[in-house]
């Protein structure tokens, strides 16, 4: 996405989803837009604003699950393990048990904890590359 020079206009798309959002009172939908873009700035390479962008959602709700998974995926990515492990270890207590996609997850959070930040960089590009 970010090689095609997409990347300005989804965040022009999710701001504008959040706008509606925030102005329709729709707290759900507001928060969930909030992770798509955070997620989106780690997607284009920006890892330090999607970290900020989350640390943000932890403040405003620190129950949510989301955040912390994500930010140990960043940390994962910028090789720093104690603080992917903190994070990780903080979204295996708040996610529930019968999380829909629990498995999916722990799974990635084992793979993110077990390879280097280089290697699980180059395997991150090379997904998200595909998606292009």
């Amino acid at each position: 996405m970010h090689k095609n020079h997409e990347g300005p206009a989804v965040f022009v798309m999710l701001n504008k989803a959040l706008e509606i959002a925030q102005r329709e009172k729709r707290v759900i939908e507001e928060r969930n837009i909030r992770i798509l873009i955070a997620q989106m700035h780690v997607v284009m390479g920006e890892l330090e604003e999607g970290l900020n962008k989350f640390q943000d959602l932890v403040k405003a709700d620190p129950r949510d699950f989301r955040p912390y998974l994500c930010q140990g995926i960043i940390y994962s990515l910028l090789d720093q393990k104690k603080e992917a492990a903190e994070q990780f270890e903080t979204y295996r207590a708040l996610a529930p048990e019968e999380f829909p996609r629990r498995g999916f997850l722990d799974d990635a959070v084992l793979e993110a904890k077990t390879k280097s930040g280089k290697q699980f960089q180059n395997e991150f590009d090379a997904e998200f590359s595909n998606r292009k």
